[in-house]
């Protein structure tokens, strides 16, 4: 019997799908800004004709116990942190593209925080892909995140 090994990069919540040698460099897009954002326009620029599946995650602030939003600075290593998680999910799963914009300064309850679309031909990599996505950057978020309250 051969032993089974599990091989997981850091953060990746997730069992890869099928390890893939190439790093496809596709329409990336990794963007972290103060204002809102169009999930529309994302959708737009990832649909092309190899396109099955474009499956969008949006993240907003919910209502917690006195609080009244959350803060995110601007980190300047959230750049690359975002971008890695990126091409890990690029790199693991059957998957085109990755999108991920994510918001800073502080967000009252209910305003959008983060958008992920990722693009696959098939939707069970694309969801696969999305989870650990999430997974990844919500590990991130337990050292960038600030909870406000009155």
């Amino acid at each position: 019997m051969i032993p089974t090994v599990s091989l997981r990069a850091p953060f990746c919540h997730c069992e890869p799908k099928a390890w893939q040698s190439d790093c496809r460099e596709n329409i990336d897009m990794i963007e972290i800004r103060k204002e809102d954002f169009s999930i529309d326009e994302i959708v737009k620029k990832m649909k092309s004709p190899r396109i099955g599946a474009l499956l969008t995650y949006l993240g907003t602030v919910r209502e917690f116990p006195q609080g009244t939003g959350l803060g995110f600075e601007d980190d300047k290593n959230a750049i690359q942190k975002l971008e890695e998680i990126r091409k890990r999910a690029i790199n693991r799963f059957d998957i085109e593209d990755v999108t991920i914009i994510h918001r800073v300064g502080f967000l009252s309850v209910s305003q959008n925080i983060l958008l992920v679309a990722v693009s696959a031909s098939r939707r069970e990599p694309a969801f696969e892909a999305c989870r650990c996505i999430l997974d990844d950057i919500k590990d991130f978020h337990k050292s960038w995140k600030i909870e406000v309250v009155e």
